[in-house]
C-alpha cells in the first residue's frame, strides 16, 4: 500500500469516527462537508479538504467533548506555524541559542537569556516570535549572530595582542 493511499484512509477513517462521535447524521455530515469543503463526499474531497474538514470536525467535537468532560475522539496536530520555542525539535533555535550563549560568554551580550535572544530576533526581523519566522529569517538571523562572533573574537584577539604589545 502507497503512502497516499494509508494516507487517505486514514483520514477518510478519522472523519467517520469524529462525525460518529459528535452524533452527526448523514444528512447533517454532507451539509457540514459542503459548507466546508464544496463536497459532499468525503471520499470526493482532496487531502487538503480531508484535512480542513477534519480540522473543523475537531474544533466541534473538543468543544462537546470538553463540555461533557471527556477528551476528544480526534485531535489535530499543531501545524509548524504554531511552534513554541519551547519545542525541543528545532535545532535551529538551538543553534542561535549557543552562539547567542557564546556572545554573552564573551561579554559582547549583557543578558543570556531567551528573552533577550528573541528581542534581538525581533529587531531583526520585526516578528513577535520565533515560530513565525520562516526559514530565510531564521537564516538571516544565525548569520548575523555568526558575523557578530566572527566581530567579538576578531576584536578579542586583536585586544590580546596590542596587550602583549605586538600591535
Amino acid at each position: 500500500m502507497t503512502k497516499p493511499a494509508a494516507t487517505r484512509q486514514a483520514q477518510l477513517a478519522a472523519i467517520h469516527i469524529a462525525q460518529k462521535a459528535l452524533g452527526l447524521s448523514k444528512d447533517d455530515a454532507e451539509s457540514v462537508k459542503l459548507a466546508i469543503t464544496g463536497q459532499a463526499s468525503a471520499g470526493s474531497m482532496t487531502a487538503a479538504q480531508r484535512a480542513k474538514y477534519l480540522v473543523h470536525l475537531s474544533g466541534l467535537q473538543k468543544n462537546a467533548a470538553l463540555s461533557r468532560g471527556e477528551k476528544p475522539a480526534y485531535d489535530t496536530k499543531r501545524p509548524a506555524a504554531q511552534r513554541s520555542v519551547d519545542d525541543a525539535g528545532d535545532c535551529r533555535w538551538g543553534k542561535a541559542r549557543a552562539m547567542w550563549a557564546d556572545l554573552a560568554s564573551l561579554g559582547a551580550v549583557d543578558h543570556d537569556t531567551d528573552e533577550a535572544l528573541l528581542a534581538y530576533v525581533k529587531r531583526q526581523t520585526h516578528m513577535e516570535a520565533w515560530r513565525f519566522l520562516n526559514t530565510f529569517q531564521i537564516n538571516g538571523v544565525i548569520e548575523s549572530l555568526k558575523r557578530w562572533q566572527d566581530r567579538t573574537h576578531s576584536k578579542l584577539e586583536k585586544e590580546m595582542l596590542e596587550a602583549r604589545g605586538h600591535a
